[in-house]
């Protein structure tokens, strides 16, 4: 028989490393949710008009996408990740104003926890490409699988998963962007 031992008690107090990384946890717990709540709003109130620096992006049979912009690195980088669902009127588009010249953007779907569209567009909002229904990747190394288009493009537009389908979006179609100003 083996012989039992006595667990340790465990300590409620925190010292030193753990109750910085308990502070910084609880801080982007934090700071998720409330990007979170903003990321539900509802949409911005007035025709066309803009609220809390979102895009508005119009679909030839008129219905309006209001995205986030990820316009620099930090934000490119973060994207979608760690959220568990978008309103169907909502999206992410994705700018590299730093690039003179379209590219092959590769998108990824480590640590995002909902399916996407994925939509690449040239200069003037045209769709190049699409990627539907890309499923989340449970990986913890870096072996996710990569999404690239075919043609180059100067933006990509994340919708939730069957939005460019329900949307009557495909390869070909013109959308109009409106920036914030």
């Amino acid at each position: 028989m083996a012989a039992m031992t006595r667990p340790k008690p465990v300590s409620s107090t925190l010292t030193g490393r753990a109750f910085i990384r308990r502070v910084l946890h609880l801080t982007a717990c934090l700071i998720l949710g409330t990007n979170l709540l903003a990321f539900a709003a509802p949409p911005p109130s007035g025709a066309g008009g803009f609220s809390g620096g979102l895009a508005t992006v119009s679909t030839p049979d008129g219905l309006m996408i209001y995205c986030e912009i990820a316009d620099t690195p930090a934000k490119r980088s973060q994207g979608l990740m760690f959220r568990t669902r978008m309103a169907p009127d909502r999206g992410m588009l994705f700018t590299f104003p730093e690039f003179q010249e379209p590219g092959y953007w590769t998108f990824w779907m480590k640590n995002t926890k909902m399916p996407l569209d994925i939509l690449w567009l040239d200069q003037d909002g045209t769709i190049v490409h699409i990627e539907r229904y890309v499923p989340i990747c449970t990986r913890t190394d870096n072996l996710c699988p990569r999404y690239r288009p075919k043609t180059a493009a100067v933006q990509v537009l994340e919708l939730g998963a069957g939005q460019a389908a329900t949307l009557n979006l495909s390869v070909g179609t013109q959308l109009t962007i409106e920036l914030p100003k």
